[in-house]
């Protein structure tokens, strides 16, 4: 496993839950996140045990195309930076 690319992807699954907490007051971006998070997370974590941020790096281990691409569309969407 390459080092650089396993904290960049720390470094985006905490960008992204550091911007969750931060949203979480707005009704319609939480629903987005749980959205996203439904949608990715539960594939990894189906029973929804883990925090998101552990499931996110779970998710960038076993399917790094879909953290990739969940992470493009929450930048879509205006959640988080690009």
């Amino acid at each position: 496993m390459n080092i650089n690319k396993y904290e960049e992807a720390a470094l985006i699954a905490q960008e992204i839950s550091f911007a969750f907490e931060d949203a979480f007051h707005d009704k319609e971006q939480r629903k987005l996140f749980y959205m996203f998070f439904h949608r990715y997370l539960l594939r990894v974590d189906p029973d929804g045990a883990l925090p998101p941020y552990d499931a996110m790096i779970l998710l960038w281990r076993t399917y790094p195309d879909e953290f990739a691409h969940m992470q493009q569309e929450m930048i879509d969407k205006g959640l988080i930076e690009d």
